[in-house]
Parts: C-alpha cells; structure tokens; sequence
C-alpha cells in the first residue's frame, strides 16, 4: 500500500455545517485567551512536551508562544476579536535565549526569527526590530539546511512575505539570497538523474522530497517568489523539480505518494504535510502553469496526490497542520484553488467536521486544549475559516503571514 492504515483513521460520517465550525472557531479563540499563563506562554500540552527535553514553556513558531501569538494575529486580521499579544514577543524572544525550545538558533520555525515575525509584522517601521530579523535571515543562508524549519526556504518565506508587505528593498535582497543558495547547492544525482538537496536538518544528511525539508517545499518557495528571480530560472526550478518528483513518486492504480528521504533503509509511506502526498500538493499546487511536458505531468501528479491523501483518511495524530487532519485537508482547499472543481472543497469541509472532533476529544482526554500553530488548535481555527472562505486559504506561518 502507499500509506499506512495504522496512522489513518475511518472518516467522520458528520456532514458540513457552517453552524457547527464558526462556534467551534470562537471556542478555540476564548480557550488560548483563557489559558494565556503570566509569563507570556502557554501550557505545553502533553503530545508537544514528548519531542522536547523538558516539559516547560515553549516559545517558538513551530510549537510554542511565538506562533500562537501569530495565530491570533491572523486570525483578528479575519475580523474575530482578539487581544493583540504581539507586545509580549520581547518576553516570549527573552525567555527562549534563555531556554530555547530546541537550541538558540537563527531560523523561522524553531528559532529566532519565527518568535520576531509577529512583532515585526505588527510594527513593520520598527529599524531597530527589522535590523534584528535581518540579522536572523542573513544567518540562516550558509547554513547546510536548505529547508522550512531552521535554513534557507523558511527564511525566505518570511523575507518575501515582508517584501510584499512593505516593498522595502532589503527583504527582497535576502530573499534572492537565499534564492541563490538553494540554487547552488541543487545538486543532481548522477545514477538516478533526480535533482535534491542534502539537508543536514536535526543531524543526519539526507535527501528529502516533501514539503517542510525537501526538494517540494524549497521550489514552492522559489516559484512564490518567481517575479523576483531571473526569467530562465523559473523554467529550471519547474523542470528539475517535475523530473525529480516523477522519478521518484511511487503509484498504484490512480494514486501517488513519496517516500520520506532517499535512504533505502528509510521507507516510511506518510501522509502528512511536513512529509509526504499532504505536502506534496500544498507546495506544488500554485506552481505557474507553462507549455512543457512537465505541467502536463505535474497535474497528473497532484490529482493522483490528492486522491491519495482522501483515501488514506484522517490522520490519528490528531487535527493540526504539521502531520494531522487540517494539514492533509490544506492539500484538499490548494486543489480547490487550482482545479476549481467542488469535490476538492468537498473533501476539505469533511476533513474540518473530523478535525473540530478530533479536537474537543483530546480537550477531553488531556483536560486541556493544545495552545499551538503547528501542532495544535490555534492552527485548526484558521485552517476551518479557510473552508469557509476557500479562496483565501494558505498555510499559515508560512505561505500567509
């Protein structure tokens, strides 16, 4: 099989019904306002405290203060009324040098610059603010990572989304910066001819495909960013990628998924969006359309993709982004985007009623609710308005900001 039936779980028989999500939108927004703690953070829900050393406070983008302040930011920017907590990020940035989540580092989703963005996106004139979130970028473009969540592609997606909020010069000349490290570093491989970049993420160097640490999630950032780069590149980063991702998708009947890296030993089928068919779409579905063999091919690709992320059902970790529900229902909303066809917003609004249950049974299970972007609720919320306003959606913390 291309997915694992352990990590699925069988689909809600609930039918859409906006009445239903919009409450449950206010709720997740009363409950992180509720659950605010004195000092600038939230409880670490049980499922986040297991990926880190100790169970204390957590304050990036990823799975801690930063990205829920963000989450509220976007989600006030929507109309719901919320309290606007971007003054506490000088607490939140203070707390995490002191006792970082991970390590004191300088990237967009474990690191210093994701717990920055929400101040800076609040105060987009402030120099003193904007030098610091300059420094971070300009940090992350040597590194050997060239991915989302601590190198070059995270950086980037921050970079262009201030570029397009302030057209200020700077942001855009860190983007094309980061733009040229990736493209330096593509390498291809001689025996498979597939075009990867060696990421060094957490440790080990590997060769990934999907969406947070591989070739999928690096030339999404580099298409969105396509006015910025030179005419002729576009053509090689739609090439290379198309070429890459045929070369190595797995299929069967109508269906395709990846594996996680290229490392034979390392076989793993998911269906996420950090990892797999999810994030294969989200990163791939916005990619210009050009008269070559290879748009032909990537449309292919991604209906195969997308029914594959329906079939294999909810995830049983739970509804957030990164590898739950509302992250494989995005690949759903992105197809909707790009197709225009029904069923895709479909399937997305029946993702919504399995993740707004998902949810409330784990607030029941834990006694608390999950107070995260990425891994929790805060991300939910924004990802139920999206199916609800299915033009608007983009994941968040990432391609909307």
């Amino acid at each position: 099989m291309l997915f694992d039936p352990m990590r699925h779980e069988p689909l809600t028989k609930t039918s859409w019904n906006q009445d239903i999500v919009q409450p449950e939108i206010l709720s997740i927004i009363d409950d992180i306002q509720c659950a605010l703690l004195p000092e600038a953070c939230w409880p670490t829900h049980p499922l986040d405290a297991e990926n880190y050393p100790d169970a204390g406070p957590k304050w990036a983008a990823y799975a801690g203060a930063a990205g829920t302040i963000h989450a509220l930011q976007i989600l006030d920017g929507y109309g719901y009324k919320v309290h606007d907590l971007s003054g506490l990020i000088a607490n939140v940035y203070q707390s995490f040098l002191k006792k970082p989540d991970v390590c004191v580092e300088p990237g967009l989703q474990i690191g210093e610059l994701g717990i920055l963005m929400p101040a800076l996106l609040a105060q987009p004139d402030d120099e003193k603010l904007s030098r610091l979130v300059m420094r971070c970028m300009a940090e992350t473009i040597e590194l050997p990572l060239y991915e989302i969540t601590s190198g070059q592609s995270g950086m980037m997606h921050a970079a262009l989304a201030l570029y397009r909020k302030t057209a200020q010069s700077h942001w855009k000349d860190l983007f094309i910066k980061g733009a040229k490290s990736l493209m330096d570093n593509w390498i291809q491989d001689k025996e498979t001819e597939q075009w990867l970049w060696q990421s060094q993420v957490f440790g080990p160097k590997r060769h990934y495909y999907g969406a947070c640490h591989g070739i999928a999630g690096n030339a999404n950032i580099l298409l969105q960013g396509a006015d910025l780069l030179p005419d002729d590149d576009i053509e090689v980063i739609i090439k290379r990628t198309v070429s890459t991702l045929h070369l190595s998708v797995k299929q069967q009947s109508n269906l395709a998924n990846w594996t996680l890296c290229t490392k034979p030993d390392i076989d793993k089928l998911l269906v996420q969006w950090c990892h797999g068919a999810a994030g294969i779409v989200t990163a791939m579905a916005r990619t210009p359309k050009i008269d070559s063999h290879e748009s032909k091919l990537l449309e292919q690709l991604l209906a195969e993709t997308g029914e594959l992320v329906w079939q294999a059902g909810p995830l049983v970790k739970g509804s957030n982004i990164c590898h739950g529900t509302s992250g494989n229902g995005y690949a759903f909303l992105y197809l909707y985007q790009k197709t225009g066809k029904p069923v895709w917003l479909n399937r997305a609004r029946k993702f919504a009623m399995h993740a707004i249950e998902q949810c409330q049974k784990s607030r029941i299970q834990y006694g608390q609710g999950r107070f995260t972007l990425w891994t929790g609720d805060a991300g939910l919320a924004i990802y139920l308005y999206h199916c609800i306003y299915p033009e608007k959606a983009a994941i968040p913390g990432l391609d909307l900001f």
